[in-house]
């Protein structure tokens, strides 16, 4: 026993030393806090399990705030799941080796930390999300599979078919665990051949699976989050099938074919188990389930058949595109299949210690090297006890604008974020924060208004966001009850007749007109900024998704300063510590080459623009791999195009003319409809007198651009010549 708290403190104290200090910069974090703190209702399928438990966990250990404490419930739990998984190895230890040594129980141990730091376990265990809860439920069901499989244990099936349905309520893909609880059933149903036990077992699933009444029940009382509001049998059902989600994983994969990105899926699957297991850990890994058909086929299909649907199925479903956010929200559901392939590590280490002699140190030394490695690399990446981004960021939203201000904000990190911090720590409640995504949504609204209702505040008008024509709508009727409109910068602002932007630190104003002088006060001088804000050292995506939002909240400062035509080296500045945020940004390197270009500097604006062009192919290849949507590429083209376009005007400007002409046929490649580039190469061959080309170039303007006088006068002049 003494060895199990040591396994247990030995990865909770890790786990507690890089946990999160406040709400997480990870998806759902801060809407599952918020959730928990209220008792309200999660987004689809509503994780009501969770949301009791991190509740009542709350009032039992009350240090810190409340997110920190849910980042502490997943890291207890995740720590309980390798204990218990050192449980199970020394369980096929005693079936298949039958021996207890102390290098033999030291393999478990290790075999236990080997699944605690591999990067996707650690990273989950540190935020407050219910999957590394799934994950205790995942083993905990294998536990009891193998007993009742190895031992025939009656116990073991009752408690499994319990487990099973209580574990649903927590995370509803825990039901891709099926095919365990048919080959469980059907073998059981073969030895006993009793009605009332296959009753008893179908009332403790149901018992359970009950939990989800907590949905309707909450509903009724319209809690201050309380999606879908799930309070009648249709509405629940909606939920439980995430029906407004699509029924997929996430709306991101909406736009294409079912099955179009299984193969990079699958993929990007196996580079993560490879960087957990390495080569040796695989070939364990498949010896042990060559041995798991010699141990007990039963189980042995009921374990493949589970892994089948828990991966391979489930990425087919998914059908995230090959992209770092696609990637991001993908990669969490990898942690239940990846439960079985430890199974089968532990029954391939555990054949090779009972048939080769003295095997047992190499395996050894072998998970001591795997081991050591995947703490030294995950640490650098997953110590998150100075992360502050997502918290901060909200720190400085509200610090941004008056009371009586409407923000919009779209992505879920800054969404949930701001409602922890309005719903949990009470802050600036004349501040009403709007979610974009679900501006359009009936059960939003409703919930929005009775938040206004109960907490005796002026109501808001609330709409889509997203649309440009409704948009004029709900920024005419709010500003005429008085308010101020804000943007977050993940926030794309359709372009209306009579909508001034003006920018404001992080956000873009459509009401309130201030001067640029402000933002650079409030970036300056109240803002917080507390840690490294540079894109590609936070290892993870959704931390460098706020980086990215500040990024371009100082590239849009910048670009207000050049349209006012003011303080040319504060906005070099701005520039330039937006590119230091986010290096591959390929607009801040064009509108500061533009700058420099507008100054005469023209030596400074060959350099921007040189490497703005090079930041757009990479950008354009991305966007290809990533495979964005066409109009997306055709877009990038374009700005390619444009980026050239430019540098080949610095290059006249600096006398070289060939090189003028190979940016302009650049440019051309990329958006060959670009009628500035034809007459840019009209006047070059001007000026070197080949008046053939310069009479094709300026046609060409003109069929792309009839209208384009220069062109026309200079043409006219060449053929009266």
């Amino acid at each position: 026993m003494n060895i199990y708290i040591l396994l247990y403190f030995n990865i909770f104290a890790i786990y507690l030393y890089t946990l999160f200090p406040t709400i997480a910069a990870y998806r759902d974090a801060g809407e599952m806090s918020t959730v928990g703190y209220l008792l309200g209702i999660a987004h689809p399928p509503g994780y009501p399990l969770y949301t009791l438990c991190i509740h009542l966990f709350s009032k039992i250990v009350p240090i810190g705030n409340f997110a920190y404490r849910t980042n502490i419930f997943s890291s207890i739990v995740s720590a309980l799941s390798s204990v218990l998984l050192f449980w199970l190895y020394n369980f096929f230890v005693e079936k298949i080796y039958s021996k207890k040594k102390f290098v033999v129980s030291l393999i478990g141990y290790l075999i236990s930390l080997l699944f605690s730091f591999g990067y996707l376990q650690w990273y989950l265990s540190l935020v407050s999300e219910m999957y590394t809860f799934n994950i205790l439920f995942a083993i905990l069901i294998l536990i009891f599979c193998s007993k009742y499989f190895f031992s025939l244990s009656i116990k073991a099936i009752y408690i499994l078919f319990f487990i099973f349905g209580l574990g649903i309520t927590n995370r509803i893909d825990l039901v891709l665990f099926i095919p365990i609880l048919i080959f469980v059933s059907l073998h059981y149903v073969k030895q006993q051949k009793s009605v009332k036990n296959i009753l008893i077992l179908t009332f403790l699933f149901i018992l359970g699976i009950s939990c989800y009444i907590y949905l309707p029940l909450r509903s009724i009382k319209n809690p201050f989050i309380d999606w879908n509001n799930p309070e009648t049998l249709t509405r629940l059902y909606y939920s439980l099938v995430r029906k407004t989600h699509g029924s997929t994983l996430d709306l991101i994969s909406a736009g294409y074919q079912q099955g179009e990105n299984f193969v990079d899926g699958i993929k990007f699957y196996f580079q993560h188990l490879w960087h957990n297991l390495s080569i040796l850990g695989f070939v364990i890994m498949l010896f042990g389930v060559y041995k798991s058909f010699k141990l007990n086929k039963p189980f042995s299909f009921s374990l493949l058949f589970s892994w089948l649907l828990s991966c391979v199925y489930f990425i087919y479903k998914a059908n995230m595109p090959p992209n770092p956010h696609s990637f991001a929200i993908l990669e969490a559901h990898f942690l239940l299949p990846n439960v079985i392939i430890y199974v089968w590590l532990i029954l391939g280490v555990v054949e090779i210690i009972k048939k080769y002699k003295n095997s047992q140190y190499i395996i050894l030394v072998i998970l001591f090297i795997l081991v050591g490695y995947n703490f030294l690399v995950n640490i650098k990446k997953l110590n998150k006890r100075t992360n502050f981004y997502a918290y901060d960021y909200t720190v400085n939203v509200l610090r941004t604008v008056p009371d009586n201000s409407i923000v919009v904000v779209k992505e879920d990190v800054q969404v949930f974020s701001l409602w922890y911090r309005k719903f949990v720590d009470k802050v600036r409640p004349k501040i009403y924060i709007v979610a974009a995504g679900l501006s359009s949504s009936e059960w939003y609204k409703q919930m929005c208004y009775n938040y206004f209702k109960y907490n005796n505040i002026p109501q808001i008008f609330i709409t889509s966001v997203q649309q440009p024509e409704i948009l004029k709508e709900f920024v005419d009727k709010n500003v005429l009850l008085g308010y101020n409109i804000f943007f977050t910068p993940d926030v794309e602002i359709p372009k209306l007749q009579r909508l001034n932007l003006t920018n404001l630190g992080l956000l873009t104003s459509v009401t309130l007109q201030t001067k640029v002088e402000n933002s650079i006060f409030l970036i300056n001088d109240i803002y917080i900024f507390r840690g490294k804000y540079v894109y590609d050292l936070s290892w993870e995506f959704f931390s460098s998704d706020i980086i990215e939002d500040y990024s371009k909240a100082f590239g849009r400062a910048g670009y207000q300063l050049i349209k006012e035509d003011k303080s040319f080296d504060t906005c070099v500045n701005l520039y330039k510590t937006a590119i230091y945020m986010m290096s591959f940004f390929s607009f801040n390197y064009f509108e500061l080459g533009y700058l420099y270009f507008t100054k005469n500097m023209f030596d400074n604006a060959y350099l921007y623009y040189k490497v703005g062009c090079e930041k757009f192919i990479e950008y354009l290849s991305l966007a290809e791999k990533y495979k964005a949507f066409p109009d997306v590429v055709e877009e990038i083209k374009n700005q390619t195009a444009n980026c050239f376009l430019h540098l080949g005007v610095v290059y006249e400007k600096l006398g070289e003319i060939e090189k003028a002409i190979e940016s302009y046929n650049k440019a051309l490649s990329y958006n060959p409809y670009l009628p500035e580039a034809y007459y840019n190469l009209g006047v070059v061959y001007w000026h070197l007198k080949d008046w053939q080309k310069v009479a094709y170039y300026f046609k060409e303007t003109l069929k792309l651009n009839p209208n384009h006088k220069e062109a026309r006068f200079y043409l006219e002049k060449i053929l009266h010549q």
